[in-house]
């Protein structure tokens, strides 16, 4: 999904250097994997977040300037780099270490993931009270929200749901229940990772998943991150804060555009565009002003 971002001398470099701190191979997981390998949170999570670093990498040798900075889940560690809070191949490794923790926490089968649409996101809590082994999962827009939980838990939720007034419950093709208290042992591992980075105040904004504001000192950025991973994320509150904050152009760095869709409904006077190519990047200079 990035080969054409690896013809780059710097970023392959870059690539290189990162596979080597992690002990992953960034190379075949953005040139050569199947789908059924990149399905793997493991694989997906490294892969992912190498290839915002290597399109912001571009983006600012293209003179792109950024005023802040958010991402959604795995998202938010290639925020905290573009924000230099961090460097790029330490936050690869934290990446590798919390894909495999996440994919060892639940056995696999037992639990899952289901977005729901149509509803506000009070009226999904309130579905969703006293069904002990069901959570939000991700507050994406005021009428998407992502639940999370075991099976028995999501069945039982789903029900719940359409008798709210739910016009669809789609069950996502994830391994497990992400962003819920089902991840505690895979946070407290990723914990022990976070805690050998030197992380540093990032020099612009950059939202927290956890809070929906702005993540502050350096020293309390893993313990901001180790929450995330147990609890849901609010990125509605957290493109909220840019938009008060000025923000009115957001660039989705990534392979896919789920956040650019979103901006419709979260933002609808900003203008949103995505990249996800060394291509893309260089038509941007006509759209940005």
């Amino acid at each position: 999904m990035g080969a054409d971002l690896l013809q780059d001398d710097e970023v392959s470099a870059l690539c290189d250097k990162c596979s080597s701190a992690a002990d992953v191979d960034l190379r075949h997981l953005l040139t050569a994997a199947n789908d059924d390998e990149l399905r793997l949170t493991q694989n997906a999570q490294p892969a992912l977040t190498f290839m915002g670093i290597g399109l912001t990498t571009l983006l600012a040798r293209a003179g792109h300037v950024w005023a802040a900075a958010a991402g959604h889940s795995v998202g938010e560690y290639g925020a905290l780099a573009a924000s230099h809070a961090v460097e790029h191949a330490p936050v690869i490794k934290a990446v590798v270490e919390r894909g495999r923790a996440m994919a060892e926490a639940i056995p696999a089968g037992a639990s899952s993931m289901s977005a729901v649409l149509g509803i506000d996101a009070q009226t999904v809590e309130v579905a969703l009270a006293g069904i002990d082994d069901a959570w939000p999962a991700n507050y994406n827009t005021p009428t998407q929200t992502v639940i999370a939980g075991t099976i028995a838990g999501l069945e039982a939720a789903t029900k719940r749901l359409q008798e709210a007034g739910a016009k669809r419950v789609i069950p996502l093709n994830v391994s497990a229940a992400f962003h819920t208290p089902l991840m505690a042992p895979a946070a407290e591992e990723l914990r022990k990772a976070l805690d050998r980075i030197e992380w540093r105040r990032p020099v612009i904004t950059v939202m927290a998943n956890l809070t929906g504001r702005p993540h502050a000192d350096g020293d309390r950025i893993p313990h901001v991150l180790e929450m995330q991973l147990r609890s849901p994320v609010r990125w509605a509150a957290c493109v909220q804060g840019l938009v008060e904050m000025g923000c009115d152009t957001f660039v989705e760095v990534g392979p896919k555009r789920a956040l650019t869709g979103m901006m419709k409904e979260l933002a609808p006077g900003a203008k949103a565009l995505s990249v996800s190519t060394p291509a893309a990047i260089a038509d941007l200079a006509g759209l940005i002003q």
